[in-house]
């Protein structure tokens, strides 16, 4: 088999010839130009492309981008301006440090900027991309976050985000609403659109939100909008980077076909024996920790072959990944892990 023929058995719930390996693009672009990565390609690693099925058109808001660097400290800074106000946030170095949302006001303009977009197909492009990417690149359709996860993370910040939900509610919940409407829009053109695994990049963790907030804002969006996309032979995974324990219940409930840069401790919070006793119907694409990298290659070995026995199901529904920052020893680390895993392989 090749990386896609191993993907897609590994989507399907159907034993691949090896237990896949694959990395993300944004970590990959980097260095891929150096000669080291074809070697990997033939010993079974793959690129995967995050590609979007739609794009979004806006009126009444006008962006302005600016940066400027004053003692080696780079600044850059977003001004988005609407008739309702406007709203700002600001990157340094390269980190982002203030966020869009701020006030009951600024939630106020998110909303009728919400309001006033609309998502349009873009199948084409969708198409020409994965002729690109062959035959190392493996396509992914891109959906984004779903409504609170896109406050959370992308509009208001982690830190701010609670005390928003508690002084602000009103008009957080108007901004939920304005993409629960929007969210519907993208659900519908990717049930439509060519490709086969679709990514919802939560970038969740539940220590950010909880149990309760979990069965309130994002269950009922995963059970409403996923199976209108399983619907047409989709796979839906939650790239799900963080801790995940206490709302593994949840979880469990949720039309979560496959569960994405699942991690053992301490980045995440489940051992793969637990993941997999809690989640045994669903198909685990894992990280595994960037410090085991640095182990020497019989511990790594070992490691990466622990992993296989405790969170494949007879070989089947595992695949691994590098989702996060890949290792500084990647030229020597990624080989060790792909040989590991070539010893999973079986014949025919």
């Amino acid at each position: 088999m090749n990386i896609h023929e191993r993907i897609e058995a590994f989507w399907a719930g159907e034993r691949p010839d090896q237990i896949p390996f694959t990395i993300y693009q944004n970590e990959w672009r980097h260095t891929q130009d150096d000669p080291a990565w074809e070697a990997m390609y033939k010993a079974g690693l793959g690129v995967t492309w995050h590609i979007s099925p739609f794009r979004t058109e806006g009126k009444n808001a006008e962006y302005d981008h600016t940066t400027e660097e004053k003692n080696g400290v780079i600044v850059s800074r977003q001004v988005i301006k609407t008739p309702l106000g406007d709203i700002w946030q600001t990157w340094t170095n390269g980190w982002q440090d203030k966020f869009l949302l701020k006030t009951a006001a600024d939630y106020r303009v998110m909303t009728e900027i919400i309001r006033n977009t609309t998502v349009i197909p873009h199948y084409e492009s969708v198409a020409r991309t994965f002729k690109k990417i062959m035959p190392h690149g493996v396509g992914m359709l891109s959906i984004g976050r779903t409504p609170l996860q896109t406050i959370l993370v992308d509009y208001a910040g982690i830190e701010n985000f609670s005390l928003h939900l508690v002084d602000f509610e009103e008009e957080v919940r108007e901004l939920y609403n304005a993409l629960l409407q929007l969210f519907r829009q993208k659900v519908e053109i990717t049930a439509k659109a060519p490709g086969r695994f679709v990514s919802n990049l939560e970038n969740f963790t539940a220590e950010s939100l909880g149990p309760q907030r979990f069965e309130e804002f994002l269950l009922p969006v995963y059970q409403e909008c996923f199976p209108v996309m399983q619907d047409t032979g989709k796979i839906v995974g939650c790239h799900y980077d963080g801790r995940t324990a206490n709302c593994r219940e949840q979880i469990a409930r949720a039309p979560i076909d496959l569960i994405e840069s699942l991690t053992e401790p301490n980045e995440g919070d489940l051992n793969l024996d637990e993941a997999r006793a809690a989640w045994p119907d669903k198909l685990f694409w894992c990280n595994i920790r960037v410090g085991d990298y640095q182990l020497p290659p019989s511990q790594l070995r070992d490691k990466v072959l622990s992993l296989v026995e405790r969170g494949s199901i007879d070989g089947r529904c595992l695949a691994f990944e590098v989702s996060e920052q890949y290792p500084a020893n990647w030229r020597d680390s990624l080989p060790v892990v792909l040989d590991a895993l070539n010893e999973t392989r079986i014949s025919g």
